[in-house]
Parts: structure tokens; sequence; C-alpha cells
């Protein structure tokens, strides 16, 4: 050292400070921590791969499949999931399904569904709080959930 108290650098020499490398441990370990932490990317749900092709329309599990194929969050499970009660409960409406249904008169049905129509009772009678184009969006990837659990051949 030099009598001044600071450091003086011999030529071919590095310069040694005693609390530069603790700072850097100290950057390393905490950019380790958020690599390891911070950016896990996982799944807001999942879906149940066994459920492909049995037939059963699971709500939840309609939700979560929508949000998956849309990349949507965590926070837009509750929209989604509103939408699709609104679709059943527009099909209530119209007779196309029913609270009681009869097995013994599983005939086709002759109401046909709308999609535009659907999306009009969704804003203007339930309210859903969503935009027309998000409706439309969840509305189409649903069919893709129809397909995954086998009632709707592509």
């Amino acid at each position: 050292m030099s009598p001044t108290g600071t450091q003086k650098r011999v030529p071919g020499t590095l310069l040694f400070c005693p609390s530069q490398p603790i700072r850097n441990v100290k950057k390393i370990f905490i950019l380790t921590l958020l690599s390891f932490f911070g950016c896990k990317s996982e799944p807001i749900c999942t879906v149940n791969e066994n459920n492909a092709g049995k037939q059963i329309y699971d709500l939840d599990e309609a939700t979560c499949f929508i949000a998956l194929k849309l990349n949507k969050k965590k926070s837009d499970l509750n929209l989604i999931r509103s939408a699709l009660i609104t679709e059943e409960n527009y099909m209530n409406k119209i007779g196309l399904i029913s609270e009681n249904p009869n097995p013994e008169s599983e005939s086709e049905s002759n109401v046909e569904m709308d999609i535009n129509e659907m999306v009009e009772y969704a804003l203007n009678e339930e309210k859903v709080d969503l935009t027309k184009d998000e409706l439309v969006e969840i509305y189409d990837t649903e069919i893709e959930y129809l397909i995954f659990i086998g009632v709707v051949e592509e």
C-alpha cells in the first residue's frame, strides 16, 4: 500500500480489492437463484391426456384446454370458464340441451346453434366481461377440445 492508504498496482499483477470478490459472489448467487426460481414457466393448469376420445365433457378440463391452446394466463381461466357456462346457458335457452335428458328419446335435434347469436347473447344478456373477438376465439378453440374428447370429428 502507498502511504496515502490506497493500493498501488505493480505492472503485470492484478490489483487486489478485498470487497470486489464478495460483490461478484453475491451477484453470481443472486443470478443463480433467479435462474432457478424466478424464471420457471410452469403450466397454469393441466389436461389429462387419458381423457382423449372418452366423449365426456368436463368444464374444468375444457377451460384449461382452451387456456393452454390460446397461451392465456392463470388469471384468464375464470373468464374462459364464464364464457363456457354462458354457452351452456344459451344452448339450454334455445333447446339444444336439456337439464333432464330423456335417454329413451335420443333423437337428433332440429335446433342449430349460431355462434354469432351466442356471442351476442353472452355480451348482452349474460354480460360476460370479454370482447366479441375473445368470445369467438374461445368458442372456436373449444371445437378443438370437442375433437380431443371425441364428440366432434375433424
